[in-house]
């Protein structure tokens, strides 16, 4: 009677609680990186973009709204279905939760059937035994549920590397776009000033004729065009191989024939003056980094579990026989047996003492990584927003010298007219401006890519895959 009140209270206790055992809470988590060596000395200034009270769901995109097209919309769903590293990452994180599921198991009882025949080599005689084991390691200290815990945190943390993968395979569709669209309208471009500059050399042919010109400033001009049709060939290869990448990351093969518009939609939106720090506390990276630490803490958990005695009940229920009967009446004598055993470590040469220490560093080690991603995290935003800053104002200065040589052609014309200027002075500064404009291209590109960038850095919320 008194052992079976002993077992009825194991029982009760294992089945309530496990003895040591400790949930990774906000509190215990934050009190983990509040140890870290490089949060201990980061200080973010009180001028800094972030507003720790603002509210990130009040936060507008339409600055990276504007940039959305149909085309690119349609191309990142297709991305999101047939990305060949994203269709490998599903298998991945399918993978890892079957694990998840299999952790769980070790906290139920196992059972088994038995099945096997012996023979007795002096009398002859054949025994045989039907029977079903059961076989459950009562949890006391939370070993096998501090395993099951770490298994679901190594699962989440997969899945928000899964959902930035997604994230960074959409950006990448977003920017291969934006740099085709560049590449075409810096084909139109450069055609054009193949052009102006065939107008020239006829112009040099004709004063060469006259004697105003000689023949090393016709074959300069000739230099110059045989130049710029060997950059314009560069230029279109370099505009298919980016076709190329946009199809091979939307999952289709890689011909260089995805056609895309020759112009830029316009940006209205302007980048918003501070945001708050919950953007980058929701970082697909910053959490899949916090939920390995949950991880690193379950672990050190079972580390510590596992130098501790473990306790097991076992039963089974069957029945043997001799094969002087019958084999339907193996059951008609059921056997019943039910027991427990005690088994506590005592050499095996620290192995146990130095696993806990293992994973007491490994935990360490998890919670720097994860003060480094939230520091790369802030370098992105701060770069991000420092380069926007600087194109912005290189667009204004461009923008603002091919307005000047607009005004000013439009002036050469009319003194064309009037005949105080000729055709040489007009395509000269035809071409001054096809320059200016190729460059305002150029940041016209680098501008959307950072505002892509800094989308990215912010935890890239609804407009690309989250």
């Amino acid at each position: 009677m008194y052992k079976k009140l002993v077992l009825l209270s194991v029982l009760t206790v294992s089945l309530s609680s496990c003895i040591g055992y400790k949930e990774a809470t906000k509190e215990n988590i934050n009190e983990l990186k509040e140890k870290s060596e490089i949060a201990s000395h980061i200080q973010i200034p009180d001028d800094w973009i972030f507003d720790r009270k603002a509210n990130s769901k009040s936060i507008s995109y339409d600055w990276i709204n504007d940039l959305k097209t149909s085309q690119l919309e349609a191309l990142i769903n297709e991305g999101m279905l047939y990305n060949a590293d994203l269709i490998i990452a599903r298998e991945k994180l399918n993978q890892i939760e079957l694990a998840m599921e299999i952790a769980g198991s070790d906290l139920y009882p196992s059972v088994s059937a038995v099945a096997n025949t012996s023979n007795n080599l002096v009398s002859g005689s054949q025994v045989q035994r039907l029977a079903l084991k059961a076989n459950w390691e009562i949890d006391l200290w939370g070993k096998n549920k501090s395993s099951q815990m770490a298994s679901t945190s190594s699962y989440f943390s997969a899945k928000h590397q899964n959902t930035l993968l997604h994230q960074s395979i959409a950006g990448m569709i977003a920017k291969a776009y934006y740099l085709n669209i560049a590449g075409n309208i810096q084909e139109n471009k450069i055609e054009s000033y193949i052009q102006k500059t065939k107008d020239l050399e006829k112009l040099y042919i004709i004063q060469k004729k006259v004697g105003t010109a000689n023949a090393i400033d016709v074959s300069n001009i000739s230099a110059e065009i045989i130049s710029l049709q060997g950059y314009l060939e560069k230029i279109k290869n370099a505009n298919m191989q980016s076709r190329r990448s946009l199809e091979l990351l939307t999952g289709k093969y890689p011909e260089g024939k995805l056609a895309t518009q020759n112009f830029f939609n316009s940006v209205k939106s302007s980048i918003p003056a501070s945001f708050p720090l919950e953007l980058l506390e929701n970082r697909s990276d910053i959490q899949a980094s916090h939920f390995q630490i949950e991880k690193a803490f379950y672990e050190v958990q079972e580390a510590k579990a596992a130098r501790l005695p473990s306790l097991n009940i076992s039963s089974s229920l069957g029945s043997a026989g001799s094969n002087v009967e019958s084999i339907n009446s193996l059951f008609s004598n059921p056997l019943i047996k039910v027991g427990g055993g005690l088994v506590s470590p005592l050499f095996n040469g620290g192995k146990l003492k130095k696993n806990v220490e293992v994973k007491n560093s490994q935990q360490k080690q998890v919670v720097e990584e994860y003060s480094k991603a939230v520091l790369n995290a802030l370098n992105e935003v701060e770069s991000s927003l420092a380069n926007l800053r600087s194109i912005e104002k290189q667009m204004t200065y461009t923008t603002n010298a091919v307005n000047e040589l607009k005004n000013n052609i439009s002036l050469t014309e009319k003194q064309i007219k009037v005949g105080t200027s000729n055709s040489f002075v007009l395509i000269r500064k035809q071409r001054d401006l096809l320059k200016n404009e190729m460059n305002l291209i150029n940041l016209e590109l680098q501008y959307r890519i950072e505002r892509i960038n800094l989308y990215m850095a912010l935890g890239a919320e609804n407009f690309i895959y989250s």
